[in-house]
């Protein structure tokens, strides 16, 4: 059996994990590293960095309300935690929190980046965005990361031991154009993500578009509220269903979902009064934005209910 992995390890296999986009596995790593009274407080910030790069805001700012707790960050990164929970909080509609944040970084620092003119917006009734001077990642972030880039040359062995734990992430891997079949080089995977907008993508995702459409059953133009999740709640989300057919949809949604997953899908019909839940779809391609879904597990009921919407509607070109 192999050496413990201490929670400084798992925080620097955290991080690597988050700089290759694969969010989920990332916040495992940080959990792991947040046992640690001495890590904790910055592995719950970069938790909350996870989960609002994959739309879970709610739980970005319990993430961010944890970290505050911690009693290892300096006045101004407090200041900057504080910032990053009210613009968690401000994306989230609940004004009365963000304006209890920033207020709070006011009173402390009054020309703490725009601050004073968020809180000035909020309270004059404005619920848009306000475009900020600086940031926070690029600041109290990338500070708070010193140790972690002072000691860069561990996270290269760290990473070939997180290869090991992330295997059934590789079909997504795949799919993103983050590793080729001939190496798994934080070089290789640096290249792939510069070239995800080449030619040579673009025609690999055509690709699997077509082998997609090859489809039983034909799709139909649709536009309705859906609602998924794991089993264990690592993916959740709200998206838009589209192109339905009796044996699976795509999906738009901010959410990033592996390849591989089994979600629970809730769609919500026109008038919402009465959804309908698929008990098991499997997600076949996923992609920025999208992804596709085929049921595997469908009550009958619920798929008459299917198949009516798509008799209704208009199919797809």
């Amino acid at each position: 059996m192999g050496q413990r992995m201490s929670a400084f390890e798992h925080y620097e296999r955290g991080l690597v994990l988050k700089q290759v986009k694969i969010f989920h596995t990332a916040l495992e790593e940080f959990q792991q590293a947040a046992t640690d009274p001495q890590h904790a407080g910055k592995a719950h910030v970069q938790m909350g960095l996870c989960l609002r790069s994959t739309g879970r805001y709610k739980e970005a700012v319990v993430a961010f309300r944890q970290a505050l707790e911690s009693a290892t960050f300096s006045p101004k990164e407090r200041l900057h935690l504080l910032y990053l929970l009210g613009q968690t909080l401000e994306s989230l509609g609940r004004y009365a929190e963000t304006l209890e944040a920033y207020r709070w970084i006011r009173r402390e620092d009054p020309g703490f980046l725009d601050v004073a003119r968020r809180v000035k917006h909020l309270t004059s009734g404005g619920l848009g965005p306000v475009p900020r001077s600086r940031p926070p990642e690029q600041s109290f972030v990338e500070d708070m990361l010193s140790l972690g880039q002072q000691l860069r040359s561990r996270v290269v062995p760290l990473l070939g031991q997180a290869w090991k734990s992330i295997g059934r992430y590789a079909g997504t891997l795949k799919a993103y154009g983050w590793v080729s079949t001939k190496s798994t080089s934080i070089r290789d995977m640096k290249l792939s993500s510069k070239q995800r907008g080449s030619p040579l993508t673009t025609d690999r995702s055509l690709l699997v578009r077509k082998k997609m459409d090859k489809r039983r059953d034909i799709r139909v133009a649709i536009r309705l509220r859906s609602q998924f999740s794991s089993k264990n709640r690592m993916v959740a989300g709200e998206g838009e269903l589209r192109d339905l057919s009796p044996g699976g949809c795509r999906v738009t949604s901010p959410v990033a979902v592996p390849v591989g997953v089994e979600l629970e899908c809730c769609i919500f019909p026109q008038d919402e009064a009465h959804p309908f839940t698929i008990e098991r779809a499997t997600v076949r391609w996923s992609r920025a934005l999208e992804f596709g879904l085929a049921f595997t597990k469908v009550r009958p009921g619920v798929q008459r209910q299917i198949s009516q919407l798509c008799t209704q509607r208009i199919p797809v070109g």
